[in-house]
């Protein structure tokens, strides 16, 4: 063991540890932004819902904007250093926020640079690499930042607890606020004087960022306006396009993630809320159900990569779906039905579940978009596939909310569970793609683009 770790740990460089210390402030705030709505703001889960939609619009257009213009400045250092300082001071700044205006503008602009970040570092990971190296140097980049925002919620379990110990709870939150906007300051000086200023160079599309990749109605739709020059044969064409080089049943797999993302997000967003309003439980208490969350996801995916190659992925896609939607209606009947909050024990099993099988289902999904196409087409179809991963959160974003306040957090996780059970109703139109040598494994970029929640954390 301790010789694994020496391996590991030699297998770095010394500017991943601005990257982790970065992810351990958005680990921090993934959790802290939810609950300063309603301690600091008196807001309720249909505002959560809102602010998780609009920050998930401008992180679709951040990364369209991030990977065009580093490449235009051949330059990556200095949108690295943005990508931490810039949410570090938003962060700051949250803590003296005194409405949710305010407070969802700093988020945008938050996760607006936040995406930077992804755009860039896995380029500065392996320009000028061997491309043999590649999947290692990118495997133990996510590993650091996986593992910087689960010790992100552990300090903002600490940081909340130590000071409600002296103060109220939205003072405690606005204080914690400005100590990780102060850690998160740090990083980027910290990236300042390790981060290497890497030679851009054409890499292809096997590493085109998802900036450059996301053929998505939005951006297409973007590109059309004013609405009055919209031209329906313009459209048409490029609808067609997408499905050039792409495998029978693409369009179904998409379809189907687009109805996984909506009815996870039902479930994922107003999660926080539930915690702290229904249940009664204290911030930190919060923090650290999310933190076994996502520790569960950093633990499982050994398991499920060898799961995918035993089992092949559309069946581990349609098994995680499965545990999830038995999940989802459980919590559901349980609140509907259970008069008292569910015990702490069954809660910590649902949590470790919870974040296991987002191990399957993300490992799973990017494998499948990836072998449903060719080599050539493979950034496009990688790039809808993010990009409907992103639609479908929006929806759930505003769709969640609401539900959640006008029809009680039960209704949200049925309606969760209902979209699980016709997304996998849809696979059922996908073939399982077949295994090749250029097919088995996206590719080191591709796996690196696979969707996460807002900021990264697990869903």
């Amino acid at each position: 063991m301790r010789a694994s770790l020496r391996t590991w740990w030699s297998g770095g460089e010394s500017w991943y540890a601005a990257v982790g210390l970065a992810n351990l402030v958005l680990g921090a705030s993934s959790i802290l932004i939810p609950l300063a709505l309603r301690s600091m703001l008196g807001r309720s889960v249909d505002s959560l819902g809102i602010l998780s939609s609009l920050v998930s619009v401008v992180g679709v257009g951040g990364n369209l904007l991030w990977g065009k213009l580093s490449d235009a400045a051949h330059r990556r250092k200095p949108f690295v250093i943005l990508s931490y300082a810039v949410p570090g001071a938003c962060l700051a700044g949250m803590a003296l926020a005194r409405s949710f205006e305010l407070l969802v503008a700093l988020n945008m602009l938050l996760n607006l640079f936040w995406v930077a970040n992804a755009s860039v570092t896995v380029l500065i990971a392996i320009e000028n690499r061997d491309p043999r190296e590649w999947e290692t140097k990118i495997a133990h980049l996510n590993q650091v930042g996986a593992l910087g925002w689960v010790f992100g919620l552990l300090l903002g379990s600490a940081t909340v607890a130590v000071g409600g110990a002296w103060l109220d709870e939205s003072t405690a939150l606005r204080v914690t606020f400005a100590f990780v906007g102060v850690v998160g300051v740090l990083a980027a000086i910290l990236a300042a004087r390790t981060v290497p200023g890497t030679r851009p160079q054409a890499l292809g599309a096997v590493v085109s960022s998802l900036a450059l990749s996301l053929g998505s109605a939005l951006v297409d739709l973007a590109l059309l306006r004013p609405i009055r020059q919209l031209d329906p044969r313009r459209l048409r064409v490029r609808l067609r396009g997408w499905g050039a080089g792409l495998a029978p049943g693409t369009r179904a797999f998409f379809f189907a993630t687009l109805v996984a993302y909506v009815g996870i997000g039902l479930f994922g967003i107003p999660l926080p809320l539930l915690l702290a309003e229904r249940f009664r439980f204290p911030t930190s208490i919060v923090f650290l159900f999310f933190a076994l969350q996502n520790a569960a996801v950093v633990a499982a995916y050994p398991w499920a990569s060898r799961r995918i190659g035993r089992a092949g992925n559309l069946r581990v896609q349609k098994g995680a779906l499965a545990i999830r939607l038995v999940l989802f209606a459980a919590t559901a009947a349980a609140l509907a039905f259970y008069p008292r909050p569910i015990p702490v024990p069954v809660l910590v099993v649902g949590f470790a579940v919870f974040g296991a099988t987002w191990s399957a289902f993300s490992l799973s999904g990017t494998a499948i978009a990836s072998r449903l196409s060719k080599s050539e087409t493979r950034g496009r179809a990688l790039g809808v596939f993010n990009g409907v991963a992103g639609v479908g959160w929006i929806i759930a974003g505003v769709g969640s909310g609401y539900l959640a306040r006008w029809a009680g957090y039960e209704a949200a996780f049925a309606c969760g569970a209902g979209f699980l059970a016709l997304a996998i109703l849809i696979l059922h139109w996908v073939r399982e793609p077949e295994s090749s040598d250029a097919q088995d494994a996206p590719s080191a970029a591709e796996a690196e683009r696979a969707p996460t929640s807002s900021g990264g954390s697990a869903i």
